[in-house]
């Protein structure tokens, strides 16, 4: 038995030798994860794989352009494979299978009818290179050709010339650089062979290639690597080489290390599972999604960029530079499932950039006057030290909802987090924004205005730089709050006292300016003047979410904005159709963008019309599988379901549009670290059976709550890993009519209220809890309407039903909605027993079958009366 023993470890190290020798890497198992998403590969369809430090961008063919930031390696890279001796190339876009994706690996299958080749991409999170293994299975001998065309770009606006490639024999790959090596880059395979020699001192019109030839039984037991790496800033090319080989050398604890990273992630965020697959996926996509947003640049350090996308002959990779406001919205979503330490370097880097008096806009003469002092930077390229970004371009602080926004964003996370040395390490900053902001208060109302501040939340067309606009002024006085709060804990009481006096004035001048009475909703804008803007415009949604608006008008604007003219099968409009300025193509006046989403979805939550809210959620968790899998695109059609060929197709704040509104709306979650306290307020649909969030953590507790509900019993499992208490709200919606009987907790009685929303009934319930805890609420239910899950196609126009309003009257349901005519729509319905009649609709096999009479394709207003027996 030892000899057989020593025979086996014998041949493994004669194996293990001879893969070293060739270049072959040993085959290892791909973890099994069960967030994969296969299906047939779409060519054309974008694709990314993205680390810290590097980004590979392309399509599902498997052609690919290669960034390690700042700098663009190459694109148009590419494969094609010879079988045997034949000179015809099949190129591997034309035999493409399928993909399939996890967040730490992608693969692309190739199949002939004499090989299949799996190309399996990752980027280790934390290196400047790029992965590629090739599993090979041929009949033939077959020769594999890689190609791409150099680019050793800066990314966009900085520019260069002198760059060169040439093939390094020893290193089995080419060298890619320019004339000054600030930047130095490796492309190769130690089983590679030289195809092309480029000309010296500049790069070819053609691709350059090299080959990797493979006899049937060579790859059997081994991956072919390709690595691309390098260094991004100068450096000696032994450092590059010696990058280089340890990422060949490493490629197995290398893929396994990005596995766990990912892993991590997941399981120490909060994670949600609900009867919806389909929206759990999105939800753990969106987190990586969000996560991949922080780019580590050797120059200027580890900060959110705001996305990706392809160059193609450019320098622009998407928005991957970064953006304050980006970075500060993000933040939020990421604050809301608990990626603390992501945010807190987000906040730090945009720090470094903050307005001061000679930096980093230096003074042209000393004697300038400096009137910007304190505003946060809108955007910074990532080739800023390549070029002076700040100096020589104009677009650094051309935004003036970045400041607002920036006190929001660390608000946030001091009550998610308590970390209070943080706030007092910030503080010079946080009262600089401040002030700032103050600043531009140009009639003493209380708000900031953008007379002199920048822009808004648009950048053209005829509302752009509108002196009064909703949106910054509504984050400015959510902002003036944030500063309050943290003020007490600081001890400042200049700016404690301030803020206290100054907070009210703010909201009072936000109801006064923006209501439009005889409209029934929230203005978007308004002139100097006072002259509002009477169309309906999503952004007048976001004061609400922060529940600065009267709660009566807020229910009154959702309502408005829950109409056709605003809501299609694919998100939400950012202008009504209705106006005159409409266009359905126009970035700023027509379309949809799922960043959208994150306001008018929580504001649909925060005033109880959780059907609208759920609706939101899902058509933009949707895009998340419609296109690059796991990403979201930034801009739509206001009319076509499609993506706009001008919109970037990994967007970030995209992805947010669902995370946020999911967190704080459906699911309710908010943690208060500076009071120990946990809210849960969830809205579930009337036919979610259960509900589970894991991983909720306030400082060093984490808890996990499990919501089941059954035949008119709610049963709340909460699970508390300390033996130290914390304070729990418990304060679930339910539909319309239901009754209350009993609320217990561990076996006792607990006092609750139901307070009686115009959209929803919600129960609110207080208390202390650790280890693990039951409460259970027995109820008696009445009926409950909810939206059959469906999927709009790509190109479909807008069709659905739109459920404007509820109202539970006597004994009667009364559901408000808008369709076309003629066409047959369906509602679910839960406790149908209790359905005595039906007006407007017909009621069948536990359906609610809506048929609008009428004629034409224009949207119509209709009543259904449920009531009760």
């Amino acid at each position: 038995m030892r000899q057989l023993k020593l025979s086996v470890i014998l041949l493994l190290i004669i194996k293990l030798n001879l893969s070293a020798q060739t270049g072959l890497i040993n085959k290892f198992d791909l973890q099994q994860n069960d967030l994969a998403i296969t299906r047939l590969a779409q060519p054309n369809q974008y694709m990314d794989k993205i680390g810290q430090k590097a980004a590979l961008l392309g399509f599902e063919n498997g052609s690919f352009e290669m960034w390690i930031w700042p700098w663009k390696v190459l694109r148009n890279f590419e494969m094609q494979f010879f079988v045997g001796t034949t000179t015809q190339p099949i190129l591997a876009k034309d035999i493409l299978r399928d993909i399939s994706v996890t967040p730490e690996a992608t693969t692309l299958t190739f199949v002939y009818e004499s090989f299949t080749v799996k190309e399996i991409i990752f980027i280790p999170h934390d290196k400047a290179g790029a992965i590629i293994l090739l599993d090979v299975n041929t009949t033939t001998p077959l020769t594999i050709v890689p190609g791409f065309m150099p680019v050793m770009q800066p990314q966009w606006p900085a520019g260069i010339g002198g760059q060169y490639s040439y093939w390094d024999d020893g290193m089995n790959a080419y060298v890619i650089s320019e004339s000054q090596q600030r930047g130095l880059f490796l492309c190769g395979s130690p089983v590679a062979q030289q195809m092309a020699a480029p000309p010296a001192h500049m790069f070819a019109d053609n691709p350059i290639q090299f080959k990797i030839d493979i006899k049937p039984g060579d790859a059997k037991n081994n991956f072919i690597p390709i690595a691309i790496a390098g260094s991004a800033v100068k450096t000696k090319y032994d450092s590059v080489k010696t990058l280089y080989k340890n990422l060949l050398s490493n490629i197995e604890s290398l893929y396994k290390k990005n596995y766990e990273y990912y892993q991590n992630l997941r399981n120490s965020t909060v994670e949600v599972i609900t009867p919806d697959e389909k929206l759990n996926l999105a939800f753990e996509y969106g987190k990586v999604a969000l996560n991949n947003l922080m780019v580590d640049n050797a120059t200027l350090g580890k900060g959110l960029v705001a996305g990706y996308g392809l160059s193609g002959g450019g320098g622009r990779p998407g928005f991957a530079w970064y953006f304050g406001g980006d970075a500060f919205i993000n933040s939020l979503a990421m604050n809301s499932y608990g990626d603390y330490s992501t945010v807190r370097d987000a906040l730090e880097f945009t720090q470094k950039w903050q307005r001061q008096e000679n930096f980093p806009i230096r003074k042209k003469n000393p004697t300038d006057k400096v009137i910007d002092v304190g505003k946060m930077a809108h955007e910074l390229s990532q080739s800023d030290g390549l070029i002076d970004w700040w100096n020589d371009y104009h677009f650094g602080y051309n935004h003036a909802d970045t400041s607002p926004w920036y006190l929001v964003s660390i608000g946030d996370y001091f009550r998610k987090t308590g970390d209070l040395e943080f706030i007092k390490k910030s503080w010079k900053s946080i009262v600089q924004a401040y002030k700032w902001s103050l600043s531009k208060d140009s009639n003493g109302d209380g708000l900031m205005d953008l007379k002199g501040a920048g822009l808004g939340v648009l950048e053209f067309g005829s509302l752009v730089k509108i002196f009064n606009d909703n949106y910054t002024q509504s984050l400015w006085t959510q902002g003036i709050k944030e500063v309050n709060l943290m003020a007490k804990y600081v001890g400042d009481k200049e700016v404690e006292d301030e803020t206290t006096k100054l907070f009210p004035k703010a909201q009072q001048a936000l109801e006064k300016i923006f209501w439009i009475d005889d409209l029934g909703f929230y203005s978007f804008g308004a002139a100097e003047d006072g002259k509002q803007v009477r169309d309906k415009n999503i952004y007048s949604s976001t004061p609400i979410l922060f529940g600065l608006y009267d709660q009566q008008r807020s229910v009154s604007t959702i309502k408005k904005f829950n109409e056709s003219d605003m809501i299609t099968n694919w998100g939400v409009r950012n202008l009504s159709n209705k106006s005159s300025m409409y266009e359905p193509a126009n970035y700023n006046y027509g379309t949809i963008w799922p960043f959208t989403s994150y306001f008018i979805g929580a504001a649909q939550f925060y005033t109880h019309f959780n059907l609208q809210g759920l609706e939101t959620i899902r058509k933009t968790a949707q895009h998340a599988f419609d296109y690059g899998i796991g990403i979201v695109p930034e801009v739509f059609s206001g009319d076509i379901n499609t993506k706009l060929g001008e919109a970037y197709h990994d967007q970030g704040f995209s992805v947010s549009g669902y995370i946020f509104p999911m967190v704080n709306g459906l699911i309710g979650l908010e943690v208060d670290a500076l009071n120990n306290k946990i809210t849960f307020a969830p809205k579930l649909p009337a036919d979610w059976k259960y509900l589970e969030v894991k991983n909720i953590k306030i400082k060093n507790t984490v808890t996990s709550a499990e919501c089941r509900v059954q035949n008119g019993e709610m049963k709340l499992l909460i699970d508390v890993n300390s033996d130290k208490e914390i304070e729990f709200e418990y304060n679930p919606d339910f539909e319309l009519g239901v009754e209350i009987n009993s609320v217990m907790l561990n076996g006792k009685k607990l006092d609750s209220e139901l307070v009686k929303h115009e959209q929803a009934y919600q129960l609110k319930t207080n208390f202390k809890a650790k280890g693990e805890n039951e409460l259970v609420i027995n109820y008696k239910p009445s009926i409950g309407i909810y939206l059959l899950s469906s999927t709009t196609p790509i190109g479909a126009t807008n069709e659905g039903l739109k459920i404007i309003s509820q109202e539970y009257n006597g004994n009667k349901l009364i559901i408000y909605c808008e369709g076309k005519p003629n066409r047959n729509y369906e509602l679910g319905v839960m406790n149908f027993e209790l359905i005595g009649k039906v007006i407007g609709a017909e009621f069948n096999e536990g359906k609610i079958i809506i048929n609008i009479p009428g004629s034409g394709e224009e949207f119509i207003k209709h009543d259904v009366v449920i009531e009760k027996k």
